[in-house]
Order: structure tokens, then sequence, then C-alpha cells
């Protein structure tokens, strides 16, 4: 799919080699550290996704300009960058693209505006995203397709258990590491980059007989150290994995046969998981279950409506536990709880004080 895009004109991004020199130069220029003295560039220290992610999203505009004829390589590029203009490429946008990602388009396209001239006010930009985003009908809505954490944990679980009744160790093996994925997802809510990186010895480790996530802030999103044990129930499914099903995957030889080194998730043919095939087998198996795929990503939007529906006391727990600084991203982005059902849970309730409180008349 991403190859048919890329032949398309009218959606394809502009890589960076392509970019005007003046453009590609104020870019590589906000991505070296620096020191107190010097000071770092405006990019300096942040993911690099997120950096690639800009670059991406900023070559689609730079599409946009020269396949219309306004993309001008001797102009300042900030000087491109106006009302006008911006309000053609959304009203484009909206020809292929669902409005999260116009707005999107249009965030990230004021972050490189910053980098390109931090002297202008580009506050116009954030009218146009939020007006994007108040009119903004999701394509796919997530509450009807929200899963309780209980029930995604429970699948993995059971997963794990039925796996010995597999006629094949293959079978056996496959199913037993895909329960544990859904499940330690279920429990502990990770990135997929981070997910698929998990390494035994340097991110999962084991203290005192049971098993922990210990992830480097080098290889989060936010740059926070992840460091939390995993359930009881987890630990001893992790060794049994890792003893025995893991094992005898590390044991198999397939066609594109990669050293798995230490990595925990092993494919079918003794290679490490991408990130594409565990995301890929995630689906698979929960679309088995519930007649819908649930992605990994998805896993923290469960994670996050189940807190504010089984315990909204402890909301604000959702944002450590899904990696975020604030918990306004969490409640933006994460939380799925509807009216409907706090209506409803708050009818019963009243409902069911009344009948503690009424008196049978005589």
């Amino acid at each position: 799919m991403t190859k048919i895009l890329a032949r398309d004109p009218a959606r394809r991004c502009k890589p960076l080699f392509e970019w005007p020199e003046f453009d590609r130069e104020l870019w590589l220029a906000s991505l070296p550290p620096g020191n107190i003295i010097d000071g770092a560039g405006a990019r300096a220290g942040l993911a690099f996704h997120s950096n690639r992610k800009l670059v991406s999203s900023y070559g689609r505009w730079l599409q946009w300009l020269d396949i219309r004829g306004l993309l001008d390589a001797g102009q300042p590029p900030a000087a491109r960058i106006t009302a006008d203009r911006v309000s053609g490429y959304v009203k484009d946008l909206s020809a292929f693209n669902a409005a999260q990602t116009m707005i999107s388009r249009v965030v990230e396209l004021q972050q490189m505006a910053l980098i390109l001239d931090p002297t202008q006010d580009w506050k116009w930009l954030s009218r146009i995203s939020a007006s994007l985003r108040a009119r903004h009908v999701p394509a796919r809505p997530k509450a009807p397709r929200i899963v309780g954490t209980d029930e995604l944990f429970s699948l993995g679980t059971q997963l794990m258990s039925d796996a010995s009744q597999r006629d094949k160790s293959l079978q056996r093996a496959l199913q037993y590491r895909d329960g544990l994925v859904v499940a330690l997802l279920a429990a502990r809510p990770l990135r997929r980059r981070n997910l698929a990186g998990l390494r035994i010895g340097h991110s999962v480790v084991q203290r005192g007989g049971d098993w922990w996530l210990d992830i480097p802030a080098s290889e989060t999103k936010t740059k926070a150290h992840i460091s939390v044990p995993l359930p009881a129930i987890l630990s001893t499914a992790v060794d049994s994995y890792i003893t025995v099903h893991r094992d005898f995957l590390i044991g198999q030889r397939g066609r594109w046969w990669q050293d798995p080194g230490a990595a925990l998730w092993i494919s079918s043919h003794g290679s490490p998981m991408t990130e594409m095939a565990l995301y890929d087998r995630i689906v698979a198996t929960t679309r088995a279950r519930f007649g819908r795929g649930i992605n990994p990503h998805f896993f923290r939007d469960c994670a996050a409506t189940s807190i504010a529906h089984d315990d909204p006391g402890h909301i604000r727990m959702a944002a450590p536990l899904l990696g975020h600084r604030t918990f306004a991203t969490t409640d933006r982005y994460y939380i799925q709880s509807s009216t409907r059902r706090a209506t409803l849970w708050w009818q019963d309730h009243v409902i069911a004080l009344r009948a503690n409180f009424d008196e049978p008349t005589t």
C-alpha cells in the first residue's frame, strides 16, 4: 500500500533529499544536541520516530506546493506558509484523509514553521487545527470498539492454558506465545515499538524470582524509564514461555531466518518478530475472539477506558500507566467512556439507593 501511495503525486511525501536546500539546512540544524552555552537544536533529544514523522509530514506540504507550482526554492521557507495556502492544503487533504490526519498535518506544519522562523507568530495555525478538531467526527468511532482489559487478559491466559491441547509442538508454541503477548499487553499496555523490542536480560529481567519490564528511558517515546513488575501469573507464564516454547521456536529455521539473539518474541521460523508481525498476530487473535481486531495501540484505549468505568476514583493513574507526562493526553485521546454508559450507571445507582431507603407502606 505504501508503494502505491508513493506513486500518486497527490499523496506523496517529498523525502528530505528532495527538499529545497534552505529547508533541508534549517531542519538539519535543528537536530544536533548542544550545551548551555551553545544551545541545542529545536528537535535535539526528541525521539527518532517523532522527527521522522515530522519530516514526512513537512514533505507532504512541500509536495502539495510543488504540484501546484508554488514551491519556489529561492523563497524563504516560512514565507511559503500563508493562511490562503494552508486553507487550500487542508481542503485538498480532505479528499484523501480523515479529520484526525488533517489535524495532525496542520499541527506538524506549525511545529516545522517554528523551526523555519521562530520569530514569527504562528498561533493562527493553532486556530486552524482547533477549528478542525471542533468539527472532527471520527471515521471509526472508538467507543463501540472498546473491549474491557479483563476480557483481553482472560483471552491471553486462556490461550496459554489451552495451548497444551494442540497436536503439534509448533502449534502449541505459537498459541502460547500469542496468548502471552495479549495478556502482557493487557496488563502492561506498552507502545508497539517497546513491545517488539523486549529483550531478555535487557528490558525483561528477573528480580527475586519475578519478571520485570525494565525499559531504558532512551527507548521510550516520552524518555521516561519504565520499570514495573509483571503480575505473578505472568511471571510464571514468562518462565514457561522462555524455557519451553521460546526455546522450541528458536530451533526453527525458515527462509528468512535471522539470529534472534535475546529477543523475547520469536516467529515460527526462528527469527525475532517484527513490529508488523506482532501487530498482525494480535489483531488476528483478538478478531477470532471478539469479532473485531484490537490492534496493539488500541489496548491503551481499552486500559484507560476500563479504569474510567471500573474505578473512576483512580482514573488519574491511567496517565503513568500509559507513560503520559500529563493526564490531559490520557483524557483527550484514550478515555472512551461514553455518556450513555455513565448515565445508565448513575440511573442504576439512584434506583439502588431508593430501594435501600424506601420503607414499605402499610
